[in-house]
């Protein structure tokens, strides 16, 4: 199922907040060598910082469903869509699905 899939963060990458704004900061790996930031909205942190520890996509959908009063469904299409924006960007990789 893929409400079940795992991932963990790719290479070495730190959550920052300067102000308001939280940006991810790869400091090692695919995504460090570009010497790029990239910018998260208050959810994203929530997704980031729980999808990049190993937490299943269906567990996070959960919480973020209840955290942001949204229906489940729309928050694992969204689990799903930014999981696949970190993977695509070197942040994050699957671990199992």
């Amino acid at each position: 199922m893929a409400g079940e899939t795992t991932y963990r963060m790719k290479g070495r990458v730190v959550l920052r907040r300067i102000g308001e704004d939280h940006l991810l900061v790869p400091v090692s790996g695919g995504a460090a060598r570009e010497n790029c930031v990239f910018p998260l909205n208050e959810s994203g942190v929530f997704i980031w910082e729980q999808l990049s520890i190993g937490r299943p996509m269906a567990e996070v959908a959960r919480d973020l469903a209840a955290a942001y009063a949204v229906t489940p469904e729309q928050a694992l299409a969204d689990c799903r869509e930014y999981a696949g924006e970190l993977m695509a960007q070197q942040l994050l990789e699957e671990v199992a699905s």
